[in-house]
């Protein structure tokens, strides 16, 4: 049996609800943060956990944050979670006039959910005719639940034979794929799509340009991804995956030296922090 906690409460996953008025289900009002879990600690938690709390100030949701760390250490005592993930929801809860929120109690979720397998070696992209959503529009540097953007370009990714999609924004610049962020190297140095193009401040993302201050952000155009030397994609769940190609260009790269790499530094990084936070978390 699995257990869940919603609003402070653990309960059998397979028997928990949330009010259909919920504006997290009608709306994709609210936030998540999805954290790697590697011997029993939540990775980069404190980093998480400040990305929440600066997300909820962004779309206006008043939620005290003091106990999730009690929560999110029950829990996975509770599921007995070694190595996997833990995901923590907040909406703003029930209440509505149409879209204006009367005043609401937020919802609170978190889960352990299974680690999804991306199932495959060098990932395939598609340049998707779906562009980022704009900064001026949402605050998309968070975890919004909002994904309806990123949904229809994975679809579109799907449809064509590939397993996620690159996403530009309107002034054509690379912002990220649909489900994590980019990174390329070229003549030894490497890039990624600055946060002032639309992209999602992703949890790997910054432990990368922690562990490597060199990296260069930068707002740049599909034609110097084209002629980048390597390319992978990131996220909680693929550290780095190497990219093998992207359509419809049917550009080629050889990325796997360098994902490994990557792999090989977030890997030690995570090992390195469960070792020094296994006090508070065991």
């Amino acid at each position: 049996m699995t257990y869940c906690i919603i609003n402070g409460h653990q309960v059998d996953t397979s028997q928990a609800t949330i009010p259909v008025q919920d504006r997290g289900f009608r709306f994709g009002d609210g936030l998540f943060e999805t954290i790697a879990v590697t011997n029993g600690v939540p990775y980069q938690f404190e980093w998480h956990l400040k990305r929440l709390e600066n997300g909820l100030n962004a779309i206006k949701i008043q939620y005290d944050t003091s106990k999730l760390y009690s929560y999110c250490r029950d829990l996975l005592h509770h599921n007995a979670v070694m190595d996997g993930l833990l995901r923590i929801q907040v909406t703003r809860g029930s209440g509505s006039k149409g879209y204006l929120p009367s005043q609401a109690t937020p919802t609170l979720v978190i889960e352990t959910p299974h680690k999804p397998e991306h199932g495959r070696d060098f990932l395939a992209l598609w340049k998707s005719t779906t562009t980022k959503m704009s900064p001026r529009s949402l605050p998309v540097q968070f975890k919004l639940c909002q994904g309806l953007n990123s949904t229809l370009a994975r679809m579109e990714a799907a449809e064509n034979d590939c397993f996620d999609s690159l996403m530009l924004n309107e002034a054509g610049h690379l912002c990220e794929t649909s489900s994590g962020n980019i990174f390329w190297r070229k003549d030894g140095t490497i890039f990624t799509p600055a946060l002032s193009c639309g992209v999602l401040e992703g949890s790997t993302r910054a432990a990368l340009l922690r562990l490597l201050p060199s990296v260069r952000e930068t707002e740049a155009t599909m034609g110097q991804l084209l002629n980048a030397d390597a390319v992978c994609a990131t996220n909680v769940v693929w550290r780095a995956v190497p990219v093998g190609k992207i359509k419809p260009q049917n550009k080629e790269w050889d990325s796997e030296s360098f994902a490994k790499e990557l792999t090989a530094l977030l890997d030690q990084d995570r090992i390195q922090y469960s070792e020094s936070h296994a006090a508070h978390w065991r």
